[in-house]
């Protein structure tokens, strides 16, 4: 699928570096808004700063199913904003609703990625 704008950044991932995996909210792979909202994130887990890298996320990093999430994310407001505009823009189907009701947080399940395991 060649997707429009598919580079366009929508946030930022936190990459356990020792693990070799990304930091999850739950079963979703974590998207910040910004780069500090990604260092925030990453000050509530247990992994050392110098084990992590802060990543950019674009949509075609979503659709390639990064981190193993089975399409499955957490995003912040401002990067549900930019992916919602990037999905309608390239008719991607996808469902959102607030984590455990708090709506500056959705869980996005993507439909149409490309899982690790196919």
């Amino acid at each position: 699928m060649v997707l429009q704008q598919g580079k366009t950044l929508i946030g930022y991932r936190v990459f356990e570096t020792f693990e070799e995996c990304y930091q999850y909210n739950e079963d979703a792979c974590f998207i910040a808004s910004d780069r500090d909202g990604a260092e925030e994130f990453l000050d509530w887990g247990d992994t050392p700063r110098d084990a992590c890298r802060i990543l950019p996320v674009s949509l075609s990093d979503i659709m390639r199913d990064y981190g193993c999430s089975g399409g499955e994310y957490a995003m912040r407001r401002d990067a549900f904003e930019r992916f919602r505009t990037l999905a309608e823009l390239n008719g991607v189907p996808y469902h959102a609703a607030p984590y455990d009701g708090d709506d500056s947080l959705r869980v996005v399940l993507v439909e149409g990625v490309i899982r690790n395991d196919d």
